[in-house]
């Protein structure tokens, strides 16, 4: 046997989702959990980990009491969120293969000719970056103002 309180029957599939915080970002001691030995046939499995910080500006944000104490990069709570569209107007033929990029390595999305527009949620100080074949083509550095408009 394998079980304790809670167990869940493998189907193909099927994953679990469950986290490891509280809200308020103290540690959930009822997340512990471990898996039982395959008896027959395979088991597969992934791990997808999140990590959650400090998320300065909205009011009421949760907070970790250990990471509050330390100095967070900004208290200010009237930070709105921007938005941001990229587009490929197709009229350059060197972004035909283009890929959006979230920082210098994070992939979002494709950008190419006929990929239509690409609308995010941003806020101050993100970069995006465009690359073509793996090659730094554009970068954009998100400034004041609320909405961007990005064609290539």
């Amino acid at each position: 046997k394998c079980r304790s309180r809670l167990a869940v029957r493998p189907h193909s599939g099927r994953a679990v989702l469950f986290y490891s915080q509280h809200p308020n970002g103290e540690e959930d001691k009822s997340s512990l959990h471990g898996g039982c030995p395959v008896l027959e046939g395979e088991k597969y499995a992934a791990n997808l980990w999140v990590w959650n910080t400090i998320r300065d500006g909205y009011p009421g944000a949760p907070r970790n009491p250990r990471a509050a104490a330390k100095k967070s990069p900004s208290q200010d709570t009237t930070v709105k969120k921007k938005t941001a569209t990229f587009t490929n107007t197709g009229s350059n033929p060197l972004f035909d293969k283009a890929e959006l990029y979230y920082g210098e390595n994070q992939f979002w999305a494709k950008l190419g000719k006929g990929s239509g527009t690409i609308s995010v949620n941003t806020w101050e100080g993100h970069v995006w970056t465009l690359k073509v074949g793996g090659k730094l083509m554009k970068r954009w550095i998100i400034r004041e103002g609320l909405r961007y408009n990005y064609k290539i």
